[in-house]
């Protein structure tokens, strides 16, 4: 079986791009999915996007940026998996796979000792993507949120 090809995006690549991060992050808004993916394409030094192309549309997506740190990684920056998806049609073909690998190139090329990334808990099959990829997992953590100006989220409704 031939590898799924990668690439980093092309203009005529950002419909299906967001189409892709809207079915990651259905409760996000279209207009802050843009912003961000403005963001991520606006300084390619410090944020990349990778896509693997399809038969129609895109296959999948990966977004990774640099950090000063994260927790348990040695050495500074650190690239950090933002996102990574692939269309449950095309799941089981390694598209992930040469995604996480233009990655790594990626944050290597940029001096990066390591790379992380965050799966949710009950994401058995990305932890299991990761691990046979080479992935330690290294802690599970818990978001504590205190909300500060309660009358605020009432008001304006809760963050994207």
């Amino acid at each position: 079986m031939t590898a799924p090809a990668v690439r980093m995006p092309e203009a005529d690549d950002e419909p299906e791009w967001l189409r892709l991060r809207r079915e990651l992050w259905p409760d996000c808004g279209a207009d802050q999915q843009e912003l961000e993916m403005g963001t991520v394409l606006a300084d390619a030094d410090r944020a990349a996007v990778f896509v693997s192309p399809a038969a129609r549309g895109l296959a999948g997506f990966l977004e990774v940026a640099l950090r000063p740190w994260q927790e348990g990684c040695p050495g500074s920056p650190v690239a950090y998996v933002e996102a990574l998806y692939v269309a449950p049609a095309e799941r089981g073909r390694g598209v992930a796979r040469v995604l996480l690998e233009a990655a790594e190139a990626w944050a290597r090329d940029r001096g990066c000792r390591a790379i992380a990334a965050d799966t949710p808990d009950g994401n058995q099959a990305g932890r299991a993507t990761h691990r046979q990829l080479g992935y330690a997992e290294a802690g599970m953590r818990v978001r504590m949120i205190k909300t500060l100006l309660p009358e605020r989220i009432e008001a304006e409704g809760p963050p994207a």
